[in-house]
């Protein structure tokens, strides 16, 4: 197999696939239970923990693209068929790919706490992440499982879990040493740091609002006439209503006329997104539509995006 390939057939790109949730059982091939690690860093706790138990399917989500390179080379030389990647923002990655009572665990190892409060909601746990846990983790019996080195933001999330109202969460236990060690529990303990063990178990659920939901075609409109005056002073336009906020940064032009590009950021609900709205000349009129050039979800802000532009150069 060559390099490329054994690169490609690790990795879920889920911007390529038009239905949300994702399908699990298809993608794997079978129905075992979901094991998701967030932030799996060197990728050396999930490898050893698919190589024990290969009766489970494993997730890793990564915002590091090293990262993932490395550990699909692991994979790799592991011939391990029963993990995927992802290379997103855990929030918006479980909220929006995984049905309700979908996931069995969800593994978090030595998150960072970002401790200054001016950092705090960088935090991976808050309220709404641990609400979008109470959905997607399986009924009754689902479990987050939490290893840090700092006893404060342990508690914090203790907390958190407890306010929520749909977990049990068990006392904060010291831990000797994780199954598999990670690169930074071995960091840890040569600093001679202390390693605590957080456990929230499911009882019940929350119902939570997803930005993608069920089959999505590419957002597109269709004008007779552009004003082209109307095009240019878009740039620097902003909307902002509803948790939803949309920017347009930028317009860059074919030489012929025939085609426009205009660089939009939209965010929804704090998930910020850069990518193209195209404007090009068709036999009769124009067509504004999502470019593939930088793909997008097709969140509401990004079909209000397309739809806004339309509106607002049609003469």
């Amino acid at each position: 197999m060559s390099s490329y390939s054994y690169l490609q057939m690790y990795q879920i790109n889920p911007k390529d696939i038009k239905r949300y949730p994702l399908e699990w059982n298809k993608i794997f091939g079978n129905s075992n239970k979901l094991i998701i690690e967030i932030g799996f860093g060197g990728g050396e706790f999930l490898v050893n923990l698919a190589k024990e138990n290969n009766n489970y399917n494993y997730i890793g989500i990564e915002t590091s693209l090293t990262s993932c390179h490395k550990f699909k080379k692991k994979l790799f030389q592991n011939n391990l068929n029963n993990i995927q990647i992802i290379l997103e923002d855990a929030k918006f990655a479980i909220r929006e790919f995984f049905s309700d009572n979908s996931i069995n665990k969800v593994i978090v190892n030595f998150p960072c706490p970002w401790p200054k409060s001016k950092h705090a909601k960088k935090r991976l746990f808050d309220e709404k992440f641990i609400d979008t846990l109470s959905s997607v983790l399986e009924e009754v019996d689902g479990k987050v499982i939490l290893t840090t080195d700092v006893f404060w933001y342990a508690s914090d999330v203790k907390e958190k879990f407890l306010n929520n109202g749909c977990f049990e969460v068990k006392n904060i236990s010291e831990v000797n040493q994780l199954p598999f060690k990670t690169r930074y529990e071995k960091k840890w303990e040569y600093e001679g740091r202390k390693k605590y063990l957080l456990i929230a178990q499911k009882r019940c659920k929350k119902t939570i609002k997803r930005l993608l939901k069920g089959d999505f075609d590419l957002p597109h409109q269709k004008i007779k006439k552009v004003d082209f005056d109307k095009l240019q002073s878009l740039v620097g336009f902003k909307k902002s209503c509803k948790n939803k906020t949309i920017v347009i940064k930028d317009i860059y032009t074919k030489l012929d006329g025939s085609e426009y590009l205009v660089k939009v950021f939209s965010e929804d609900e704090g998930y910020i997104q850069s990518y193209f709205v195209n404007v090009s000349k068709m036999k009769e009129g124009w067509l504004i539509k999502l470019d593939d050039i930088a793909k997008a979800y097709r969140t509401p802000a990004v079909k209000e995006a397309v739809n806004i532009i339309a509106k607002e150069i049609e003469n």
